[in-house]
């Protein structure tokens, strides 16, 4: 393994920069970095001192279940963000849960269908009460598909 290497940067398709970039800084609280000039609406987000998203305003295919994930130290905020937004997408992956680890996932589809992982950060603090709310499930696991089956893009499985 090499310690050095890391993804600089995942890049995402949208339709619309405006509502792109309200997405990502209102509901998923990433800052806007510098952007050059591409001769295409395009915006950059910071994630951390080594990261970033590129955002293009490109034209292109999106999958169902491909997506990148994101450790966020404000799951709860995100979770209250996305759920106001509609953005939480129950179909490709499940509901919000608790891994047997003890973070916190959920997935969340940006206005132009790219499809988001959020996870919680170690020792995030997580309100009891998001266990009662009927997009999480209430008890810890993960999301588990019976060998051989095939989910489609309009079935959800628990």
């Amino acid at each position: 393994m090499n310690a050095e290497a890391h993804i600089q940067h995942i890049n995402v398709n949208v339709d619309d920069l405006a509502t792109a970039v309200a997405f990502y800084r209102d509901v998923l609280g990433l800052p806007l970095d510098p952007t050059p000039d591409q001769g295409f609406e395009s915006q950059f987000f910071r994630i951390n001192a080594r990261q970033q998203i590129h955002m293009n305003v490109i034209a292109d295919a999106r999958p169902f279940r491909a997506h990148f994930c994101m450790e966020l130290p404000d799951f709860m905020g995100v979770f209250a963000r996305a759920k106001a937004a509609g953005a939480i997408d129950l179909a490709p992956w499940g509901r919000v849960r608790k891994l047997p680890g003890g973070k916190m996932q959920m997935f969340v589809r940006d206005p132009h269908g790219n499809l988001i992982e959020i996870a919680s950060v170690a020792g995030a603090v997580i309100d009891p009460a998001l266990f009662s709310d009927e997009l999480v499930e209430p008890e810890p696991g993960v999301y588990r598909m019976a060998p051989g089956a095939s989910v489609g893009r309009h079935e959800t499985a628990r």
